[in-house]
């Protein structure tokens, strides 16, 4: 069954120059630093609680150059793609296929560092035309190290991650029917004619918003970041040079929300934490 989102891919142009603003608003070092020569990406992994945030940018070469590239000259840097744990993966395989699930061939990789092999995994896409653009994959364990060293730990954990589409009901019908990801919420707003689905997975909430100006494709909007000490983070982000909204309460009760203006690779991002 799957069991966390793993691992969340954004695409961008200047991996290196990513990966420092990334540690400052972290407050972390990278998890791991290599490559992936099947792939075709450089890669640069953070890792927040269960969920590693991994840097990529393409190679000369690889199953992922050609995508990655289209996706930074079509779409511009941002969310590429994420990454389902399985925790059997041959079963979730045939399982998916006999729910009529559109699938890559299983597909054996690994990311290496100096050429030696580091990490090895099997991996397929979802290829079902509503979610194809998503670049969702699925996984066996992707085993990247703990975190080397910490400075401030700024974000504790990835909060949700918003997906816009056109489809709900077809998404619905993948990620509860035949992926089997729990549904928590599902709600029509009658003030903006639109619907809202929570799936929830490993603790981590896939946010769906129903958008009408979204054509064809469904696509990632943005991302939203747990903060344990929220007035700390705040202040220590301020300081850092990052530009954030007011401190206001959250939808939910108890909550404490601020969004980052001029985010990292133009992710739309937000904080939230409890009150203290």
């Amino acid at each position: 069954m799957l069991i966390r989102v793993q691992n969340i891919f954004l695409a961008t142009k200047n991996i290196e120059e990513t990966s420092q603003k990334f540690s400052i608003f972290f407050g972390q070092s990278p998890n791991f630093i290599g490559q992936s020569r099947k792939l075709g990406i450089d890669i640069i992994s953070f890792g927040l609680n269960k969920t590693n945030i991994c840097l990529i940018s393409p190679k000369k070469s690889g199953i992922w150059s050609e995508k990655l590239y289209n996706f930074l000259k079509n779409k511009g840097e941002g969310i590429f793609g994420i990454n389902f744990f399985s925790d059997d993966f041959d079963k979730d395989y045939n399982n998916f296929v006999k729910n009529d699930l559109k699938l890559s061939d299983k597909i054996e990789s690994s990311f290496e560092v100096n050429n030696d092999i580091e990490i090895k995994f099997s991996f397929f896409n979802i290829i079902d035309k509503t979610i194809e653009s998503l670049n969702i994959l699925v996984s066996s364990e992707i085993d990247f190290k703990e975190n080397k060293s910490s400075l401030k730990n700024n974000v504790s954990k990835v909060n949700q991650l918003v997906i816009q589409t056109e489809d709900p009901e077809t998404i619905k019908e993948i990620f509860e029917g035949k992926l089997s990801i729990r549904l928590a919420l599902d709600k029509t707003f009658k003030k903006w004619a639109g619907r809202m689905l929570f799936f929830r997975l490993g603790g981590l909430t896939l946010e769906v918003i129903e958008g009408k100006d979204i054509k064809q494709n469904s696509e990632y909007f943005g991302i939203g970041w747990h903060v344990d000490n929220y007035n700390k983070c705040y202040d220590d982000l301020l300081n850092d040079g990052f530009r954030l909204s007011k401190i206001r309460a959250g939808r939910k009760e108890g909550t404490l929300v601020s969004t980052l203006k001029e985010p990292i690779l133009n992710i739309p991002t937000i904080l939230i934490g409890l009150e203290e």
